[in-house]
Order: structure tokens, then sequence, then C-alpha cells
């Protein structure tokens, strides 16, 4: 099923005004991704997208650190509204998020289009395949603080709005599990 489809069977999604995406590797999901989550905006629904990174070799599930079913699992226990897109992930293919986030704008364009993200992410959105297309295809960014530095950080907010300067850059707090990262994890247990 496409993520137009995804969206459009689920009445939730359908009919809220905002879809707001998660996404990432997440290999392996730990707790600074829950954190994440559980920062977000409690009234509006999360989709999570597990993905292949377009800058990084490609990853065969089968050696992933997280499957599918232990992404569910973690997602289950957090009291956000969440749905689990894991089609890009099934196809085992790089996915840059340009295709997708421009089909989705075009597809819904009166909801507003946003995207979930660690402060990591924030300082290289600006470095993304086609970043100014997605950029000027979103109406907000919800940011969890992950050992933020404030000097980077207004540097890349001024970047951000100079592509787009309708964007709204939200800094949703901080959480107890800015210190792990999914490289750090999956260094730790190659090295045993």
């Amino acid at each position: 099923m496409s993520l137009i489809n995804f969206v459009k069977n689920n009445s939730v999604l359908n009919k809220s005004h905002e879809l707001i995406f998660f996404g990432g590797s997440f290999n392996p999901w730990h707790e600074g991704h829950s954190s994440c989550l559980k920062l977000a905006p409690a009234n509006r629904p999360i989709i999570v997208i597990p993905d292949h990174n377009p800058f990084k070799d490609l990853t065969v599930q089968s050696t992933k650190h997280s499957s599918i079913t232990d992404i569910q699992h973690e997602l289950a226990k957090i009291e956000t509204t969440t749905y689990l897109f894991d089609e890009f992930l099934q196809n085992n293919k790089k996915n840059p998020s340009h295709k997708w986030i421009i089909k989705i704008k075009k597809e819904f364009p009166q909801k507003k289009i946003s995207l979930l993200m660690g402060f990591d992410t924030f300082i290289s959105i600006d470095r993304w395949i086609k970043a100014d297309k997605i950029l000027n295809a979103l109406d907000a960014l919800y940011i969890a603080s992950r050992l933020d530095d404030e000097k980077i950080k207004a540097k890349q907010i001024e970047n951000l709005h100079t592509i787009n300067p309708k964007l709204k850059i939200l800094f949703i707090g901080r959480h107890d599990y800015e210190e792990l990262s999914s490289t750090k994890i999956r260094n730790q247990s190659s090295s045993k």
C-alpha cells in the first residue's frame, strides 16, 4: 500500500488537519526515539516511517538491530497516537524523503505536513537530497533536543528560514536519552 493510500484508508489520518511524520532508519530503535514521540504534540497523530538512509549503505532487514515487530512493540508503550508505515523498509531500497514528502503535499494540499526529529537531524536537513523542495513542502518541524548547541541552532534556523520563511520551527523539549544514538549502539554491539 502506498503512503498516500495509507493516509486515505486511515480515518484518523484522513481527517487530521496535520500529518506529522517521524522517519529514520531506527537501527536500532532506542529510548531517544521514544522520547521524541513523547515530547510531540499530544493531540496530533504521528506516522512513524522506518526507512533506509540514502546516504548510508543499504542494510537488509535480517541484519537490522530492530525489526518491524520490535518497533511496533516500542510504539505500543507510548501514549501518543502513532501509526507505523513500514512499506519503505520492507521494500529494502533507498527512498530519499523528497520523493514521498512532495507526493504527500500534492495529494493533500489542504493538510499541514510536518516532520518530527531530533536536533542531530535538524542540523543536517538542509543537506538532504533536494532539501529545498522538502523544506518548501513542509509547514513545521518539531525538534526534540539532543545535545543542542545554541549557536548552531540559531544559524540553522536562519538557514532554513532563508529557504522557507513560513516554516514553523518548534523546539519541543529535552529528554533523558540525548546521549543515545543508533550508531553508538550498533558500534558497541559490534565490538562485543
